[in-house]
């Protein structure tokens, strides 16, 4: 079993899955300069990879979105129980690659060769074993007591609480640590071993389980290790009149091999449970950076005085984009003041696709930067940049915008027209119901009336394959789409959206 924080219903092969549409994800979040504004907000470049790929991999359901965000909202209220908490996944991430570090260590100069070097080896990966384990299952108590200093609402917080308490009083996760505290000594001669053989018929022996372990020093533990290591192997005691047999008695070649296949029980088993139990956390330490991302993030929006919310989530079939107040939060991030951000109230619902004309630098690019930002936000658990919003789920959001948007060069038309062909047909061939596909100047580079007709067949074919679009454009296409199920939009030179 693994917990998530990001995921409700975790899957283990959904996550940062060989999506065909990632590639396209990726594209989206380059375009829409969500990368830059990731790389402005996160503390790390780790935490900003991250994160970008949890954007690229959009939920899907409503349920799921609000799980994240009430985890968020939680964060928000709580920072410094977020930053409990990943300093202690920081430290548990370490765990398994440093178990298996020392492991691999222990044959640094090869496999011994002597029944005593096999011994000694077997051992000490018992006794490293044993210490991860013993630290692994530590963890439940820290988790739930630093859980429980704060008051959390969310379903995801509670949970993990609720499940550490359970794994405390759990008596065989008792056992684990109290097996683990045994094998602590340096050496395997520090010990007295009691082993527990089965022979066949011609008295060879075929088994060995561990019966006791008693530290040379008696301390009362020899009762105690004879029955937890009979419950961690499943192997039943001896009957009380079973013969014990002084392992002096045997050559001590046979002794330590004897003595060896026990202990390598013993470990294989402790080691396939502790694993198990590391799983449950595993991941978490990256999870916990993505939020801490979203909580920078809420806390800029904040400290600058700019609006923000959770969007309402509605199914795909509702087909709505209603955004009061939206905004582009690059504008934000590259330092405009709040006052001079022009917000506007975007409406897309009943329709097909959306035409957004203007004159430059009206506002156009940075309206359908901030609908597809906000989409990508919405769906990862994040608020939006605006005051009030309620978004569809999509299916997935795809870009095409114009290379000359950034750098034009009248030389290269053909070539920069020829590649957005390239770039739609890629489109339209991973395309799948209830998608955004976005366009901002596509094939501006070439005779607008050219141009128009080939995206008026294009935007046919994205209405008929129950895709949506908003496509921005300079291009005479307004008068081409004359269907009632395409809304017209125009900016004016007050940098404010009307319809028309």
């Amino acid at each position: 079993m693994k917990f998530s924080l990001l995921y409700k219903h975790y899957e283990e092969t959904r996550e940062f899955s060989d999506d065909p549409l990632r590639g396209a994800m990726a594209e989206t979040v380059y375009d829409l300069s969500v990368d830059k504004a990731v790389r402005e907000l996160c503390a790390s470049g780790e935490t900003g990879a991250y994160t970008l790929e949890v954007l690229k991999s959009p939920l899907k359901t409503a349920e799921e979105v609000e799980y994240r965000q009430a985890v968020l909202m939680d964060f928000v209220s709580s920072p410094k129980l977020l930053e409990e908490l990943q300093d202690i996944f920081k430290n548990y991430d370490t765990l398994q690659s440093d178990w298996r570090e020392m492991q691999a260590g222990i044959y640094t100069y090869g496999v011994p060769q002597t029944s005593g070097g096999i011994l000694d080896a077997t051992y000490e990966a018992l006794r490293i074993t044993a210490a991860f384990a013993k630290k692994t299952v530590s963890y439940f108590r820290s988790v739930y007591e630093t859980v429980g200093r704060y008051e959390v609402a969310s379903e995801g917080l509670r949970g993990i609480r609720e499940y550490c308490r359970e794994m405390m009083e759990n008596r065989s996760l008792d056992e684990i640590g109290e097996i683990s505290s045994i094998f602590g000594r340096d050496t395997v001669t520090g010990y007295r071993f009691k082993v527990r053989t089965e022979t066949d018929d011609t008295l060879r022996i075929v088994s060995a389980s561990l019966q006791e372990a008693l530290p040379t020093e008696d301390n009362g533990l020899g009762e105690r290790m004879k029955r937890l290591a009979a419950r961690l192997t499943k192997t039943a005691p001896p009957a009380d009149d079973t013969p014990e047999v002084d392992m002096g008695e045997f050559h001590l070649e046979t002794a330590r091999g004897i003595l060896n296949e026990s202990l390598y029980e013993l470990y294989t088993v402790l080691g396939s449970i502790a694993g198990s139990i590391y799983e449950f956390f595993r991941g978490l330490s990256g999870e916990l950076g993505f939020y801490d991302t979203g909580v920078r993030y809420v806390r800029r929006l904040a400290q600058s005085g700019a609006p923000m919310c959770l969007p309402k989530l509605l199914p795909r079939e509702a087909d709505v984009f209603r955004a009061s107040g939206l905004y582009d939060l690059h504008l934000l991030l590259e330092g405009m003041p709040v006052g001079d951000i022009i917000r506007n109230d975007v409406t897309i619902e009943d329709c097909d696709g959306t035409l957004i004309r203007g004159a430059n630098s009206t506002g156009k690019t940075c309206t359908i930067r901030s609908i597809g930002t906000a989409v990508l936000f919405a769906q990862a658990g994040l608020p939006v940049c605006a005051e009030r919003a309620e978004i569809s789920l999509r299916e997935t959001v795809f870009c095409q915008f114009s290379s000359a948007e950034k750098d034009f060069d009248a030389a290269d038309a053909a070539g920069r027209f020829e590649g957005e062909v390239k770039e739609v047909a890629a489109i339209l061939e991973q395309l799948r119901p209830w998608s955004l596909v976005l366009f901002n100047e596509t094939f501006q580079t070439t005779s607008y009336a050219e141009g128009a007709e080939g995206m008026q067949h294009i935007l046919d074919a994205l209405g008929r394959a129950g895709a949506r679009y908003v496509f921005v454009t300079h291009m005479p296409i307004f008068e081409r789409m004359d269907s009632p199920r395409v809304l017209k939009l125009e900016f004016g030179r007050d940098y404010r959206i009307r319809r028309l």
